[in-house]
């Protein structure tokens, strides 16, 4: 979240993310994709570097001020597949792949 001050120096949130665009002339105004409208204090450059801020600290996990202690030996839990389950895109041999003409097995169909 980006603190940004209201023109009545009433520090507000924002979230960068919900930002459409911005028009800086002359008060700094913040169009949301809401259709609201945001005054700010601050001007073009400085959102735009506290935005540049906000990212780099996201990428870089900066915000994380908890870290979580991975204790000796837990191993990542990565799910097991399912008794029968396939690969996307495998077929079964047991699933005909063909609709038998009138008259014909499949298996009478394999052996041509």
């Amino acid at each position: 979240m980006l603190k940004l001050t209201r023109l009545n120096n009433q520090v507000v949130a924002i979230n960068p993310d919900h930002i459409s665009w911005v028009d800086a002339s002359p008060d700094t105004v913040l169009f949301l994709f809401s259709g609201d409208k945001i005054l700010v204090r601050e001007s073009l450059d400085e959102l735009i570097e506290l935005v540049i801020q906000f990212r780099r600290a996201i990428r870089g996990g900066d915000l994380l001020e908890v870290s979580f202690p991975v204790e000796e030996g837990d191993r990542p839990r990565v799910p097991s597949p399912r008794m029968g389950s396939r690969p996307p895109g495998v077929r079964s041999s047991s699933i005909p792949t063909h609709r038998p003409q009138r008259g014909t097995t499949d298996a009478s169909k394999e052996d041509e």
